[in-house]
């Protein structure tokens, strides 16, 4: 396999919520792909922990989170001003802006999908399944 340049993604709380669910999530292939460091913010660790009630689904999350990079949360003053979020939402942008990572990936198509297949300040917005399809050649058979 040749050598493939490291990736840094950050995954938005609802891809973590749903890995965190179902322990055979396809979301879960984002933890095992060589070369991709998960990143995320205490804002969307904020947001999953709201909204995982069993202790089981709280034990996966806290397993994946021993496997991700956690940042800072940004300034929302980091989005470009022509950029329209939800207020809920900016905080995410503004992370992965702040955390200077290559991708975002959110399923959030009612607050994102405009902003899908552009790059905002160097971060690329893409949805789950866009990423790990792109990327998937990565798993080892």
């Amino acid at each position: 396999m040749p050598d493939l340049p490291h990736l840094r993604v950050y995954l938005d709380s609802n891809i973590l919520i749903s890995a965190s669910l179902n322990e055979r999530s396809g979301f879960l292939e984002f933890w095992q792909l060589p070369n991709i460091t998960v990143v995320t913010s205490h804002y969307a660790i904020g947001e999953v922990t709201r909204n995982l009630f069993s202790s089981g689904d709280k034990k996966r999350f806290e397993e994946l989170l021993t496997r991700s990079e956690i940042i800072s949360d940004g300034d929302v003053q980091f989005i470009p001003s022509h950029i329209r979020l939800a207020t809920k939402d900016a905080p995410i942008l503004a992370a992965a802006i702040f955390g200077s990572v290559d991708y975002l990936a959110t399923g959030d198509k009612n607050h994102f999908k405009h902003l899908y297949s552009t790059s905002v300040s160097g971060v690329y917005i893409i949805s789950p399944a866009d990423f790990l399809a792109l990327h998937r050649d990565r798993l080892i058979e």
